[in-house]
């Protein structure tokens, strides 16, 4: 046998040889730079041939299920009233089962929505504090100068629109502060 190769590599011209190996070469190389490509393809392959037995062992198992209950038609007409009870009883829990879920989901649905309410008031009110805060500054600031321009007036009254908007117009802010800084002097510049 390595006579007959080493014969057949003499009557080889080398620049085939050469040209072989290279080809062999790239291939491999290929194959190395791919592997993860290549061992996909076959992990593929694999779990196609196993869902294939898997599928082909339940079709032969329900088959063989198929086959007992053809075999065991007498007794079908007794079993059909157990059927039945069983199915009877089985939408009842179902029923059951299903209202009580309901009620839960119900339930938790009112505590969120009462969290949520509650979380909302606590907001609102952290914010409306602020509000008044920021407008308390501002009154006391301008109404020891006596005096605002025309831009820190437009803010001042966005802060007490939005202010009064979350806690009415029956405030502090809408008694004093809004009928005072109308009387404040008009400046270019503070």
């Amino acid at each position: 046998m390595v006579d007959l190769f080493t014969e057949y590599l003499k009557d080889t011209d080398p620049d085939i040889l050469i040209a072989l190996f290279a080809i062999i070469i790239i291939i491999c190389c290929a194959v190395f730079k791919n592997r993860s490509t290549i061992q996909e393809f076959w992990n593929n392959l694999y779990n196609m041939r196993k869902n294939k037995e898997d599928l082909l062992k339940t079709i032969h198992d329900n088959q063989a299920q198929i086959k007992e209950l053809m075999e065991n038609r007498i007794h079908d007409r007794q079993q059909s009233f157990v059927i039945q009870k069983d199915l009877t009883d089985a939408q009842k829990e179902l029923a059951s089962s299903i209202a009580a879920i309901s009620k839960k989901l119900d339930n938790i649905q009112r505590s969120t929505e009462e969290k949520f309410l509650e979380s909302e008031q606590k907001n609102n009110k952290r914010i409306r504090a602020e509000l008044k805060d920021k407008i308390s500054q501002s009154y006391r600031y301008y109404h020891s100068l006596g005096k605002i321009n025309d831009m820190e007036l437009d803010a001042l009254e966005d802060l007490i629109e939005e202010y009064e908007s979350a806690a009415g117009e029956n405030s502090f802010v809408h008694s004093v502060v809004q009928k005072e800084m109308y009387t404040w002097e008009k400046a270019d510049r503070i």
